[in-house]
């Protein structure tokens, strides 16, 4: 992965420097380059301030990451990785603009959950339990209409190596949560279109969650 000097000195320099050929990688044809592409953006999102990776590189990078795990055999196992880690870019950029963020984040779980690089879904799924820890209204929509994606995702990694041990009482109390405050989001989600993607032991993970 590219080297990302630490803020400050000529950093700015630096990333304005290799920035465009970032964006340019995002686009390759081989996994690596992209997957090193995505890091390093990655990167930039997590480590440099807002006057070294402005609002409008944001802008631009969320769009090459988007455009590069929507690009035809992007999920396909030989290049999932790279796309895995796009996504994880993509939310570490959300993370740091509510404009990007207002259509970043629903792309974003559309993805979830990741399979193919087990680091990085760890991470992301992590960002998952504590975005809605937060109630961000733009991962869940102004009246949770997402919510039942993210019940559908948390099925998924429930009795998983993909989400850390320390996350599953968090993801238990979030269900109570749901079942409590808005019990029509269960009632309702056997007719979710992505409830049919939860196997018969998913289901039983989300039961077991939900009466522990």
């Amino acid at each position: 992965p590219p080297f990302f000097p630490p803020p400050g000195g000529g950093g700015s320099r630096y990333i304005a420097g290799i920035f465009p050929a970032l964006l340019q990688y995002m686009g390759d044809e081989t996994t690596e380059v992209r997957q090193a592409a995505a890091y390093g953006i990655a990167m930039l999102g997590e480590r440099c301030n807002d006057a070294t990776f402005t609002e409008a590189m944001m802008q631009q990078a969320a769009q090459a990451l988007v455009l590069a795990v929507d690009a035809p055999g992007a999920w396909e196992e030989e290049h999932a990785s790279a796309s895995d880690n796009a996504i994880s870019a993509l939310g570490k950029i959300c993370k740091r603009s509510d404009a990007i963020g207002a259509v970043g984040w629903p792309r974003w779980l559309e993805a979830l959950p990741l399979r193919a690089d087990r680091e990085e879904a760890r991470h992301v799924h992590a960002t998952l339990c504590e975005q809605v820890e937060k109630s961000n209204t733009q991962l869940l929509g102004a009246n949770h209409e997402r919510l039942p994606d993210v019940i559908c995702v948390f099925g998924r990694l429930l009795g998983t190596d993909l989400i850390a041990d320390e996350y599953l009482p968090r993801i238990g109390h979030l269900l109570k949560q749901v079942h409590s405050g808005l019990p029509q989001v269960l009632q309702q989600l056997p007719s979710h279109p992505k409830f049919a993607l939860l196997s018969e032991e998913n289901r039983a993970e989300l039961e077991k969650a939900l009466s522990s």
